[in-house]
């Protein structure tokens, strides 16, 4: 381990990107700061970071779909997701998708200094400010909100809350990738969801919830 880390950050808001840049300055160095999701990837390989600190909801891309595609690039990279949902099940994806440490953004500089220590010498950090309670006690599974959405955009859902792709949606259900997007597209109407983020952070609440799979032969 190097005496002083490379961190590469990842997050879309310059003020909170250059605060976690001033808290960690004194014990690690900052290689680049990425405000498009989109670009992560490349930045990892181009400055080769000991640690990413990564916002899930930065724009163009699923948070969930890139920390499966990094931990699958870069196996070695710790991340250490940095974010403003304190969500049980959001946490517990994310460690299946490849995270190594979840904090909120509202937590002291003290925590986030632990959890950095922490996910660097290979064990994982849940913030103790995370809720016990997941998205099964959550009141947007039982106020109907599902009834809105049909069988497959429920099983679109599922495998958005997995972190899948639109290539791997489709290829999973045996459609094609515009007929995936029709279906996102219908899910975000009948939820009336303002963002991508929105749909899929609901979409981890569908696939908790154990919902019923659509009907053979749905398209």
């Amino acid at each position: 381990m190097n005496p002083r880390p490379l961190v590469l950050i990842a997050d879309d808001h310059p003020l909170m990107a250059q605060g976690l840049r001033a808290l960690i300055a004194p014990f690690s160095d900052v290689v680049a700061v990425v405000e498009d999701a989109r670009q992560v990837e490349a930045a990892v390989e181009e400055h080769q970071p000991d640690l990413l600190l990564l916002d899930l909801s930065m724009p163009h891309r699923n948070g969930l779909e890139l920390l499966l595609a990094l931990r699958h690039r870069f196996p070695t990279l710790r991340m250490l997701v940095v974010t403003m949902h304190l969500d049980r099940a959001l946490a517990e994806q994310a460690f299946l998708n490849g995270a190594d440490g979840f904090i909120p953004k509202e937590a002291p500089s003290d925590e986030l200094h632990t959890a950095i220590a922490t996910v660097l010498h290979g064990r994982r950090y849940l913030s103790p400010r995370v809720p016990r309670r997941g998205f099964r006690g959550d009141e947007a599974l039982e106020d109907g909100l599902t009834e809105r959405l049909t069988p497959r955009q429920r099983e679109v859902l599922r495998l958005m809350g997995e972190g899948k792709t639109t290539p791997q949606i489709a290829a999973a259900l045996g459609v094609s990738q515009r007929t995936v997007e029709f279906h996102r597209a219908g899910a975000r109407r009948a939820l009336g969801s303002t963002s991508e983020w929105e749909l899929v952070r609901f979409a981890i609440m569908v696939r908790l919830g154990d919902l019923p799979p659509p009907s053979v032969g749905e398209p």
